[in-house]
């Protein structure tokens, strides 16, 4: 029921929302496309998902007044901005949101389920079956997994979905018109989203571009060409879109293409009308004036999600009013915070962000904004996020040791000094004990800003979310490894993950260098000494004033990231002096490198599960950015000879797969081989060469091409053994 709490202030705003969009409801008959009964099993939420329980009452316990007072009107502010990730997901996800919490506002669960059985015959299976659907679906934020990107659906029929809410709202007495009300609203809003909640036709099973998936960053009537056009407007106008989605419409005289690229404020034009004070641009750019591009008309608005984001500014300035802040730099960050989500002004928030990467060594960690793109097809706008956690002081240690030795660490990474950043800049690496995660499921780790002209000029912030790591752990089974193989890893399984999240984060995600040219003509880089890197050559590619990563790569740059951070953890595991920070003694060194190697090639071999294969393409999409390169990273184990991969009959008679690791190859052609695909890696994106990137990305991950034939079976099996994610 906390999320009845929770909401409870934002509740009026979400009815207004969802009545006002009451009309024409999605009747059209539910489509299923080609599924055979076993593939609609994968789109239910599996009654077996295990549930991991973030503990932080200790941690907060222990907090002075002042401090719970942070905590407090943070999270309701991370919390309210959480609820934009529902229209980010899917179009009917908000409705769904309403009609849940109406569901439960009216009754408590035992009161529901006694109706559930009595009024609609629902069987134990069918009220666990809703159960595990409603937590899935608040767990992730949406009716899409956050993890992989693909839909789920509840495993109980329609009819008996409709059942209960009918009878929830109707006690046999005639009487409330409150009640009557709720049951009008309620039978509304399932007019118009039955369908929606159960349709698996082929644009429906995952998010992605359209026609083929689905997406709420574009409007329907877009697809992965209006991305690329507005794309290039965006560099043109030397703009970076992270809090913003793209409304295509036509011109009804001439039939121009228009794109409207709303920015998330809670300023409106309306609110600031004869407001001298506020003009009407954004970061320099002019609102609401038509600019021409390539044969189409671009206009850029504020006010998208304008009611939620102004609850996010209440409370930030009740968390600023009560003197929750200990220290003036935290004032003025949140003030940097509440003048972006009023503006919309992306500056405005990396100026905040400047100020938090200042912040050192706080008891309360915070960061809220559009961060992660790994929802945007394209990859470019951020899924709001909020996290509010205490800084464990203790495991804080450890990485302190860790960042205190990055420097000596970075020179064992395998590309040329010019190829790192000038000057590595410590950063703060904190453990953390999680009290708000708003935004789906929290990852193990996060390296922020993403932002990467700040990650490579000015700094960043290295976080572990360690109750977030210890719950996932629990609640995540191992397979795919021999009986002794599995036993050696859970016996060291929290070390080893301590070990990965750490370097991947600080010494992954902290190394390398991006070679820009700014619009004066002039290089981050020395081309004239720069010279020949191996088999490439000599550097003739780089980012051109006004591009980044993001507008370069699109939604392959944080896929590369994240393959080339966690390449940096694996390989950086193979040396004696790196495992030294966790307390590996040195004549240990070697059996904890082949430990760490198992929980890599498992990952990968899991993470092929992930993979959505379609007919007419080279690549396969995998949903997620951290998915592909797990398995690229089994692949070149596999190429080296440290890897062998089995098709075995499973102790259920079903196929199975057993991966083996030869250990006396670790550190000799793994690690040359894990040396040459992280020098690719680091190669491609240094110097902006997409060809490049793209033609190995497909080269380690396309399951289709003629020499990878045999992974179609691997993903079959995975797929077919998957372990639902715990919530």
């Amino acid at each position: 029921m906390g999320c009845l709490a929770r909401y409870a202030v934002v509740w009026p705003v979400l009815i207004g929302w969802i009545v006002a969009g009451q009309s024409n409801p999605a009747s059209a008959p539910v489509t299923l496309g080609s599924l055979s009964v076993e593939e609609l099993k994968q789109y239910y939420a599996p009654l077996s998902t295990p549930i991991a329980f973030l503990d932080g009452n200790e941690a907060f316990n222990k907090l002075q007044p002042s401090e719970k007072c942070q905590v407090h009107y943070l999270s309701k502010a991370s919390w309210a901005g959480a609820l934009i990730d529902l229209f980010q997901t899917s179009p009917e996800s908000p409705r769904i949101f309403v009609l849940l919490q109406s569901i439960f506002r009216s009754k408590s669960i035992s009161a529901l389920k006694d109706l559930a059985t009595t009024e609609c015959y629902f069987t134990t299976e069918d009220w666990n079956s809703l159960l595990v659907y409603i937590a899935t679906f608040y767990a992730n934020l949406g009716n899409y997994y956050s993890n992989g990107m693909r839909k789920f659906i509840p495993q109980i029929s329609p009819d008996k979905f409709e059942c209960l809410i009918n009878s929830t709202f109707d006690d046999g007495d005639g009487a409330a018109n409150s009640k009557a009300a709720e049951l009008n609203l309620s039978q509304g809003i399932w007019a118009k989203t039955k369908r929606l909640i159960y349709e698996l036709g082929p644009r429906y099973r995952t998010l992605g571009f359209g026609p083929a998936a689905l997406t709420t960053y574009f409007s329907a009537n877009c697809d992965a060409s209006d991305a690329k056009l507005v794309k290039d407007f965006l560099v043109s106008q030397n703009m970076e879109a992270w809090n913003s989605r793209v409304i295509k419409t036509f011109d009804r005289h001439n039939g121009q293409p228009n794109y409207e690229i709303r920015f998330a404020s809670s300023w409106t034009k309306a609110s600031l009308e004869g407001d001298a004070k506020h003009r009407q641009e954004v970061d320099g750019l002019s609102l609401g004036v038509a600019l021409q591009f390539n044969g189409s008309s671009f206009t850029f608005t504020r006010g998208d999600y304008s009611h939620l984001m102004s609850k996010v500014v209440k409370y930030l300035e009740e968390a600023r009013n009560k003197k929750c802040f200990p220290n003036t730099l935290e004032e003025e960050m949140t003030d940097g915070l509440i003048r972006s989500f009023n503006s919309g002004s992306v500056a405005v928030h990396k100026n905040a962000s400047r100020l938090w990467v200042k912040n050192k060594n706080p008891v309360i960690e915070s960061y809220m904004g559009f961060i992660e793109t790994s929802q945007d097809p394209d990859g470019m706008r951020g899924s709001f996020e909020g996290v509010v956690a205490i800084v464990d002081k203790a495991k804080t240690a450890v990485l302190t040791r860790l960042v205190d030795h990055a420097e000596e660490f970075l020179r064992l990474l395998p590309w040329p000094r010019e190829f790192e950043k000038d000057k590595f800049l410590k950063p703060d690496y904190t453990d953390l004990t999680v009290i708000s995660y708003a935004n789906g499921w929290p990852p193990s780790a996060i390296n922020i800003p993403n932002y990467n002209e700040i990650r490579q000029n000015e700094g960043f912030k290295n976080v572990n979310l360690g109750n977030a790591i210890a719950a996932t752990l629990t609640a995540r089974p191992l397979h795919y490894l021999s009986a002794p193989d599995e036993f050696l890893l859970k016996s060291n399984r929290t070390r080893v993950f301590d070990v990965i999240v750490g370097l991947h984060e600080l010494l992954g995600h902290g190394s390398g260098k991006l070679f820009h040219e700014f619009a004066n003509g002039s290089f981050d880089f020395d081309i004239a000494t720069i010279g020949n890197v191996s088999k490439f050559g000599a550097v003739n590619k780089w980012y051109r004033s006004g591009e980044t990563l993001e507008t370069k790569f699109g939604r392959l740059g944080n896929v590369l990231e994240e393959c080339r951070a966690e390449t940096v953890a694996v390989y950086l595991s193979l040396f004696p002096e790196v495992l030294k920070i966790w307390g590996v003694h040195e004549k240990n060194a070697e059996e904890f490198s082949y430990t760490l190697w198992l929980e890599e090639a498992f990952e990968g071999l899991d993470a092929l599960s992930l993979a959505q294969v379609s007919a007419d393409t080279v690549g396969n999409s995998w949903g997620e950015a951290h998915a592909p390169g797990l398995f690229a990273i089994l692949r070149v184990m596999i190429e080296s000879g440290v890897a062998n991969v089995t098709v075995i009959n499973g102790t259920d008679g079903k196929p199975d797969m057993l991966i083996r690791l030869d250990r006396k190859r670790i550190l000799t052609d793994g690690k040359r081989a894990m040396a040459d695909f992280l020098l690719d890696l680091q190669f491609f994106m240094s110097t902006g060469d997409v060809e490049g990137a793209e033609a190995l990305y497909n080269r380690y991950t396309s399951l289709k091409l003629p020499e990878n034939q045999r992974f179609i079976q691997w993903h079959k099996i995975a797929v077919a053994r998957r372990k639902p994610n715990p919530l």
